[in-house]
């Protein structure tokens, strides 16, 4: 483990993380309330959700032209799991907030991404560090980019939190600790049972 030039320690873990990419001409229509809490990280991440179904109806909407009964079915199924995202509430959508490997500290992180960006985008995080608290979304400004060899598309971003609040970098640093803790208790018994 690193520690950084803020004096935050780095660890390399998997955590609920999602991100959505602000790019730079979207900024000033895009601002994130000061203290966010879950109906507006529902609405603003469900945003995602809903450009995904426009995308479904135009597919279906093409299939459609060769086969009426296999478009049908693709829109019985839409229909099915929209029903199902309506009925879920806050606690249950943010748990299902995709588990994403990174490389977290207080002041930052980084992540591998498949979506193109510049530095002068920035990120919007979701990231779910304690269990029984809730998220923290965050905007960041990407500090660096860098394209990962062998895949089209695909780069490693890292990211300096803007505005982060004391309540929610506690909670960051409290997760890294206990991390470290539970890293360090697990190389103990592998030490141990090396030695027996």
């Amino acid at each position: 483990m690193k520690s950084d030039q803020r004096l935050f320690f780095r660890i390399d873990v998997m955590m609920p993380c999602s991100f959505r990419i602000v790019p730079e001409e979207e900024l000033d229509k895009i601002p994130l309330p000061e203290a966010p809490d879950s109906k507006y990280i529902e609405e603003y991440f469900m945003q995602n959700l809903a450009q995904l179904d426009e995308q479904i109806n135009e597919v279906v909407a093409q299939i459609n032209l060769k086969s009426s009964l296999l478009a049908s079915a693709l829109s019985a199924m839409n229909s099915k799991i929209n029903f199902m995202m309506q009925t879920i509430d806050a606690n249950q959508l943010t748990r299902a907030i995709p588990q994403r490997l990174v490389n977290l500290s207080g002041g930052g992180v980084s992540f591998n991404i498949n979506e193109t960006i510049t530095l002068n985008d920035k990120i919007d995080l979701l990231i779910k560090p304690l269990e029984n608290e809730p998220p923290i979304l965050v905007r960041c400004d990407v500090v660096k980019v860098t394209p990962i060899e062998d895949e089209d598309d695909a780069y490693r971003v890292a990211l300096e939190y803007q505005n982060l609040s004391e309540e929610d970098r506690r909670k960051l640093l409290f997760f890294i600790q206990a991390k470290e803790i539970e890293f360090a208790q697990h190389e103990r018994r592998e030490l141990s049972k090396k030695g027996e």
